[in-house]
């Protein structure tokens, strides 16, 4: 399992795991299927294969490339674009595209991605798809022997595919599981002013305390706990901050779960 991580806007690391090859050419597959049953009902509604354009074959050809073809060539980066990374075959797999900084995609990577999938090649001719399979197997060949899962137009562009849930998340689904009232009697009731964003921050920052005991992070964890000291009202801060960032964790999950 490949990961990667980011650094916040609270400078702090968060790491995803990066979709597998499999993943990426499944939910590509998805999307293919969804166009099929696009084009094949639109077809049939408006009669292109049916023969009733037979006698006007150039209004049939208009037809295919305005509401047929075109939609499907720009389908990836419109969408994309507007949904932060997904399409819907990303979307059901729970993954997306982001760059390389864990931002949202712009309309530069979402359009450099475009060029280097080739889907505007269909746009000439039908037979121009034998052109778009090669380069789809070669985004396949070339994303399972990259570092980072990327293909050709992700490294052009500097994006990379992630798992839409990080490791904090699943980490925080965990401690949910097993905390209760009559396992553990809330410190700071005052702890309901927080978000579940602010709850992520403290447990983030006590696994990368734990996982990296450099004076880096142990100084962002006084600092973090200094704040969320100075937010409950109290008079000073905890001497064991660790244990006092814990415990307002604990206390947040069990009196807002």
């Amino acid at each position: 399992m490949k990961t990667i991580e980011f650094v916040s806007a609270q400078n702090v690391k968060v790491e995803y795991e990066l979709a597998s090859t499999m993943q990426r050419t499944v939910a590509a597959m998805i999307d293919v299927i969804a166009f099929i049953i696009y084009y094949m009902s639109l077809s049939g509604i408006l009669g292109i294969s049916g023969g009733t354009f037979s006698a006007h074959p150039g209004s049939a050809l208009f037809l295919q490339l305005l509401i047929i073809k075109i939609p499907w060539i720009f389908y990836n980066p419109i969408v994309e674009y507007f949904t932060n990374g997904q399409s819907l075959g990303k979307y059901i797999f729970g993954i997306r595209v982001v760059t390389v900084n864990g931002e949202r995609p712009g309309l530069r990577e979402v359009f450099t991605r475009w060029i280097f999938k080739g889907d505007f090649l269909w746009i000439s001719a039908d037979f121009f798809v034998l052109f778009w399979l090669g380069m789809g197997i070669l985004g396949i060949l070339f994303s399972s022997t990259s570092e980072r899962k990327q293909r050709m137009g992700d490294v052009m562009a500097n994006t990379v595919v992630i798992k839409t849930k990080s490791s904090v998340l699943y980490t925080l689904r965990d401690v949910l599981s097993i905390k209760s009232q009559d396992s553990h009697q809330p410190t700071y009731p005052q702890v309901i002013r927080f978000t579940d964003e602010d709850m992520l921050l403290i447990k983030t920052t006590i696994q990368r305390v734990r996982k990296y005991p450099n004076e880096e992070t142990k100084k962002f964890a006084i600092e973090l706990a200094n704040k969320a000291a100075d937010l409950l009202g109290l008079d000073e801060t905890p001497p064991k901050r660790m244990e006092f960032l814990q415990t307002i964790l604990q206390d947040y999950i069990v009196l807002t779960r």
